[in-house]
């Protein structure tokens, strides 16, 4: 899970319910896949199923509370304000079992730093649970500081936070991953030759993490180094062949530097031919990928069609509906 093996964890998760239809840990696991896979609604029905079968497992109460959450960022007004009710009374019931369940502490830091004071946001709460985290386990309170500052600009803090995490776990792969992704995506100025570093030093870590080469892919094709960005394509297909995510980061920093767009066109049509592996972006986010660049090659037919594609497999995308429309009015 950790790793972000989402689909052979499905396929061990297939195994156990097969076994035992009744193993609540397994339905607990099957609602983390499916919320993986966009499948909030399923996700939640699972939970459900888990703490039904296993009442005192305060992991099964934080997944509904962490289902409960992501559907009331997704519904109405009202439907929302059901959820995170919800979320609330899975949280308390999580924490009362176990007063350092991780999950459920998570998910309440996450809310309280988003959600408007009205419905019950605090950021600085959100801070003090970040500290308890830092406190019972340094590792994801550290990341924990930075995923919250990490909407901030405040790059120098975020840096600080993630490099901590590493100190305090050098073998955490997720804390590499995030220090990597920072450096090459998320920080207002990228250091390529520092992401690069910590995806090598990730794949070193584990030579299975399809991050470790996305992070790697993104830096190299931004620099335009072709036959290592190939040799980095070919291994991470050898090494984790159901995700093909690599070849989407490179095609994403191809268009971010606005070079090579025949390559990033093969390398996106390449990601679209396999089913996307869990938490990484949907065949509706690399037809939007697609429609940028053809926007940019001035091949408006061929935008409106991947952007229509798009809305066909997730109506919600507004970022694609207003493109759209923006292309059939001009």
């Amino acid at each position: 899970m950790e790793a972000g093996h989402w689909k052979k964890l499905r396929q061990l998760t297939d195994d156990k319910l097969k076994a035992d239809p009744n193993d609540g840990q397994a339905h607990l696991w099957l609602s983390k896949i499916k919320s993986s896979f966009g499948d909030h609604y399923g996700a939640l029905a699972e939970a459900e199923r888990a703490v039904a079968l296993e009442p005192r497992n305060h992991g099964a109460h934080a997944q509904m509370a962490e289902a409960s959450a992501f559907l009331a960022d997704r519904s109405s007004a009202i439907a929302a304000l059901g959820h995170v009710r919800r979320m609330k009374r899975e949280i308390d019931a999580s924490l009362a079992l176990d007063p350092n369940s991780l999950d459920a502490l998570l998910v309440q830091m996450m809310f309280s730093w988003k959600a408007p004071g009205i419905a019950g946001g605090d950021k600085k709460k959100a801070l003090r649970i970040a500290d308890q985290l830092r406190g019972k386990r340094p590792v994801w309170g550290n990341l924990a500081h930075a995923r919250l500052l990490q909407e901030t600009g405040e790059d120098a803090t975020v840096e600080r936070w993630l490099l901590q995490a590493i100190q305090a776990d050098p073998g955490f792969i997720l804390a590499r991953i995030s220090l990597g992704r920072f450096y090459c995506c998320t920080a207002k100025t990228k250091r390529l030759d520092l992401a690069e570093q910590a995806a090598t030093e990730t794949i070193r870590l584990d030579p299975a993490s399809a991050s470790g080469y996305e992070i790697l892919a993104y830096a190299q094709a931004a620099k335009e180094r072709y036959p290592e960005l190939e040799a980095t394509l070919a291994r991470a297909a050898k090494a984790v062949p159901e995700d093909f995510a690599p070849f989407y980061s490179a095609a994403s920093a191809l268009l971010d530097i606005g070079r090579d767009f025949r390559r990033a066109e093969q390398y996106l049509n390449h990601y679209l031919s396999n089913t996307p592996e869990g938490r990484k972006p949907t065949h509706a986010q690399a037809r939007m990928l697609l429609a940028s660049l053809y926007s940019k090659e001035g091949r408006k037919s061929d935008a409106v069609r991947e952007l229509t594609i798009a809305l066909r497999l997730q109506p919600d995308l507004e970022e694609a509906k207003s493109e759209l429309k923006r292309l059939k009015q001009s």
